[in-house]
């Protein structure tokens, strides 16, 4: 059994819109002058970075064998 005040309040509840997620222009255009900016900074360190003879070495890809696998060690050296 619900007492007068908690059906009242049931009744008064009132759901609360959610905030809109669009994004002024300003904002907009803010961001995607910052992604330029931010990859035209990154090129011009790699053509320095080229230059000066800095060589940046890429992780080796997982082969993605599992442990289970019979003679896995065997499988990595060959790789």
């Amino acid at each position: 059994q619900l007492s007068a005040s908690q059906l009242c309040f049931i009744l008064t509840m009132v759901k609360k819109k959610s905030k809109s997620k669009r994004t002024t222009l300003k904002d907009k255009y803010k961001i995607q002058r910052r992604v330029v900016e931010t990859g035209r900074k990154r090129r011009k360190q790699a053509k320095r970075d080229a230059k000066s003879g800095v060589v940046k070495h890429k992780s080796k890809k997982d082969p993605g064998i599992p442990n289970s696998w019979p003679f896995k060690q065997d499988l990595l050296k060959d790789i």
